[in-house]
């Protein structure tokens, strides 16, 4: 039969539930600012009821566990979508500093170099001095100010490229702590969660998992027992339980890349294998790094290696139709290139000619401004001072829509669609320009789609100061409540003992 002492175990379960509510409210409030906190709450239930004679009487309350309050969807999203802004992020800046490079607006490009060089033909055209001394030394010049702005250019992206390549070796170590921390935690959970939530330790393995998915692309697991599994983008395993497998920078001995053979290839090490990986990593500031070292920033330099090559091939060919002033000889304007496997380094190699450089002991004098008369068939002729005729054709040249050579064409053998050299250069540096744009405005639709994601985490997770409070005004009136039922029992057994 239900009688005092029920009513005071009742009370007095009711007291030591509210206080441990408290203790969660408090904690709440304390880590109210703390990053990758997650509010908790206490979960209650009804205790087990007593029959009596009268009817069953319940026993109070129970506290079954404290719950992190989560959104496990959410938390996906955000993992993914964190994984995507550091990846814009990273791609975003590569488009800005390529197009930093090319861009003709902000200083004298090589659009401006191009221009200037075919207007020193014009001015040759037209000069009537004896010898065109002045006219062609100052083709020469802008001929080779070109050549300077073409290696400045190829330069800064060949070395853009070797940062990138060190960005990739400097995450690498960041990622394999990263990944053994999260199997470090893993287990410390597993081991907690026998006895209960581990509430806090989770908070901190999510913080970690977010930490590694800016950097890698992964999706992510978590298992009954606490623990988080890791998985790259390719499927590779990066976090299983307690395991973590490594990625490895390792030098690539038959990299093909005669400017910089250090570059790196990543292999992964787990599971009892050892492998280039690096074909599939990707997302995350790695696999974007990866992305703009073998394709957007090798891709520039390639497309600038075949304007060069187009330029040099075609001016080359209608120079060698003309003559100079000394001997009557056909000669190349820019170096010939003709002999490499394929057109890429062309811009590397870019140089005048013997023949036209007076530092490999040239002469202004073979600038083949005319055409040969008494030609003979077997090469050369008569030079004439103040012809000018091939000049007239290698004017056009600036314009004259011609076949140009695409990346890993074999001299020769252009690929390409027909179109002007100056457009070719314009059409260039546009793309990288539209493609900075394309990024940029990327990078701003991620941020407001991470913002929504976080927002919605927010809203489910985040402590709200006013909430707590208004539940710790909750938990006194029901603690002054509780209370009030011990003393009123306990006065009412002293009543009881006094009447014996």
């Amino acid at each position: 039969m239900a009688g005092l002492f029920d009513a005071l175990g009742t009370a007095t379960r009711g007291l030591q539930v509210i206080q441990r509510g408290m203790a969660v409210t408090a904690n709440n409030i304390a880590n109210a600012d703390t990053p990758g906190y997650s509010r908790q709450r206490a979960v209650l239930a009804a205790g087990t009821p007593q029959p009596d004679a009268a009817g069953t009487i319940g026993s109070g309350v129970e506290q079954l566990t404290v719950e992190r309050i989560v959104d496990r969807f959410i938390n996906l999203r955000l993992v993914s979508e964190t994984s995507r802004i550091a990846g814009f992020e990273t791609e975003a800046s590569i488009y800005r500093q390529i197009e930093t490079i090319v861009n003709d607006q902000q200083t004298d490009g090589l659009s401006a170099e191009l221009s200037e060089f075919f207007g020193s033909l014009d001015e040759l055209a037209s000069t009537n001095e004896v010898g065109q001394t002045v006219a062609r030394g100052q083709v020469v010049s802008s001929a080779q100010s070109f050549v300077d702005t073409v290696h400045r250019w190829d330069s800064q992206l060949r070395s853009l490229q070797r940062d990138a390549d060190r960005g990739i070796f400097g995450l690498l170590p960041e990622i394999n702590a990263l990944s053994q921390q999260i199997a470090e935690l893993n287990g410390r959970i597993a081991e907690a969660e026998t006895l209960s939530p581990a509430n806090d330790l989770r908070d901190r393995q999510e913080s970690l998992v977010l930490d590694l998915a800016s950097r890698i692309g992964i999706t992510s697991l978590r298992a009954d027992d606490g623990t988080i599994s890791i998985r790259l983008a390719g499927g590779l395993s990066l976090v299983d339980k307690t395991v973590a497998s490594e990625l490895e920078a390792v030098v690539d001995p038959a990299n093909p890349n005669p400017a910089d053979p250090t570059f790196t290839q990543v292999f992964y090490r787990g599971a009892g294998s050892y492998f280039d990986a690096t074909s599939q990593l990707e997302g995350g500031e790695l696999g974007t790094l990866i992305d703009a070292r073998e394709q957007v920033i090798a891709g520039s330099i390639a497309e600038l290696d075949a304007f060069v090559y187009t330029l040099v091939d075609t001016f080359n060919t209608q120079h060698r139709a003309g003559i100079g002033l000394i001997d009557g000889s056909s000669n190349d304007f820019f170096a010939d290139m003709s002999t490499q496997p394929t057109i890429d380094g062309a811009a590397q190699n870019l140089r005048l000619s013997a023949a036209i450089d007076s530092r490999q002991g040239g002469s202004a004098d073979n600038i083949a401004a005319g055409l040969a008369i008494n030609a003979d068939p077997a090469g050369g002729g008569e030079a004439r001072t103040g012809d000018t005729a091939n000049l007239q054709e290698l004017r056009k040249l600036r314009s004259l829509r011609v076949t140009g050579y695409l990346a890993g064409d074999v001299p020769g053998i252009p690929t390409g669609n027909s179109v002007g050299i100056a457009a070719n250069l314009i059409n260039f540096t546009g793309q990288i320009g539209q493609q900075a744009r394309s990024s940029e405005r990327a990078l701003a639709q991620q941020e407001a789609l991470l913002a929504s994601v976080q927002d919605q985490r927010d809203s489910t997770s985040t402590v709200s100061i006013d909430e707590e409070v208004a539940g710790l005004i909750k938990l006194q009136a029901n603690f002054q409540a509780n209370a009030r039922v011990v003393r009123t029992v306990t006065q009412l057994i002293q009543d009881l003992f006094d009447a014996l």
